[in-house]
């Protein structure tokens, strides 16, 4: 399963850049969001970056499973 967050290859294929310090200023020229880590790392969400480049969104829909169909009822002609 992928993370939710651009793994550092990812980002320097997008912005060209390797250099975090170039990434960010790559990021704010093309207005894109992002949130910086404590190492000053700049974290872009998958999905935002999907959505940024063009790229329909990998969404599947998942259906529940029917619910049983009950075996018994409550007999409420007595409660008074």
């Amino acid at each position: 399963m992928e993370s939710e967050i651009l793994s550092d290859e990812e980002l320097a294929e997008i912005t060209g850049y390797t250099a975090r310090a170039w990434q960010r200023r790559w990021l704010d020229s093309h207005h894109w969001y992002y949130v910086e880590s404590r190492g000053k790392r700049p974290l872009v969400g998958r999905l935002y970056a999907r959505m940024k480049l063009g790229l329909q969104p990998d969404i599947t829909v998942h259906q529940p499973p029917p619910l049983p169909t009950p075996t018994w009822s409550p007999d409420f002609s007595r409660v008074n």
